[in-house]
């Protein structure tokens, strides 16, 4: 109960100081807690951190993680190490009685190993990309895909995107010019 009570006043501060939406259920999308409000979270560590009762320290320790991870970009593990571990260890002293999510021992204590032996930089296996062959589908659907049976839609699909899904035969293609109007 009080527990509830304390998380409606932290729900109405974000709202009403930073318009940011948190841990609302939005019916058959899942949570607000989007990307969009994450950035929004963490780009005002001050104000989000007279408001939770979280150090700021922590706090920006947090961002400067999530933004390193879905950077994009070529990450040293041994420097992501070191800087996640000393973050966990100020979680630990900050908040012995609270115990730590999953999600961020994950993070923070076996990050570095994921990053390691990533095939890929690990910002590039965010949700974006999902997005974006989402776009890929409904465009390969619409205009290069028979419509004459459930069967060869998705035959023409499946063919189409395992395709383009190939970063050889991407390469390959010249990309359309854009009108300069």
């Amino acid at each position: 109960m009080v527990l509830q009570k304390k998380k409606k006043l932290v729900q109405s501060r974000l709202w009403n100081e930073l318009g940011l939406k948190v841990d609302k259920v939005i019916q058959g999308r899942g949570t607000s807690n989007t990307g969009n409000v994450a950035r929004r979270f963490f780009k005002n560590t001050d104000k989000v951190s007279e408001i939770t009762g979280v150090d700021i320290n922590l706090l920006n320790r947090f961002s400067v993680i999530l933004t390193t991870m879905s950077s994009g970009l070529e990450i040293n593990h041994e420097r992501f190490d070191k800087y996640a571990k000393e973050t966990a260890e100020l979680y630990v002293q900050l908040y012995n009685w609270y115990r730590m999510p999953p999600t961020i021992h994950k993070i923070l204590m076996h990050g570095s190993l994921i990053i390691q032996y990533a095939l890929v930089p690990i910002g590039q296996l965010s949700e974006e990309a999902q997005e974006a062959r989402n776009k890929d589908y409904i465009r390969c659907r619409k205009h290069h895909s028979r419509h004459n049976s459930r069967l060869n839609t998705n035959t023409d699909l499946f063919n189409f995107l395992l395709v383009t899904s190939n970063p050889k035969i991407t390469s390959l293609r010249t990309e359309p010019k854009k009108n300069s109007n």
